[in-house]
């Protein structure tokens, strides 16, 4: 009976301490430029922004990659953007959208759970 309750013990430290840990992805965080700072992508929470340039975004996100692509289809669609096309290809998805004569590349893959390109076109 002691060597269970050890057993259970540990493995409840184990695991609070684990998940103390959190989830920290290897890249560094750069602040959030325009024009993407207009777009109010989902990047508040569990997101790191590593790369705002003018034509190009990334981030990394806690979620999976469903959830986060959804998330930033339904930011861009409340913006006006609409969606033209979407691949997947592998462990990639792929989604164009298009606001007027502006179009925007997304794309979506396995990178500390899940990375985010969004690209102009």
């Amino acid at each position: 009976m002691k060597k269970y309750l050890v057993t259970i013990l540990a493995f409840a430290l184990l695991s609070m301490s684990l998940a103390a840990c959190g989830w920290k992805p290897e890249v560094s965080a750069v602040p959030l430029t325009a024009p993407w700072t207009a777009l109010n992508l989902p990047v508040k929470e569990n997101a790191v922004v590593w790369k705002s340039e003018p034509t190009e975004f990334r981030a990394v996100h806690k979620d999976d990659k469903r959830a986060v692509m959804k998330s930033y289809t339904d930011a861009l669609k409340a913006q006006g953007w609409q969606p033209s096309d979407f691949k997947e290809d592998g462990d990639r998805f792929y989604v164009d959208m298009k606001k007027g004569a502006e179009q925007l590349g997304l794309e979506f893959y396995d990178f500390s759970n899940t990375g985010v390109v969004i690209y102009k076109k």
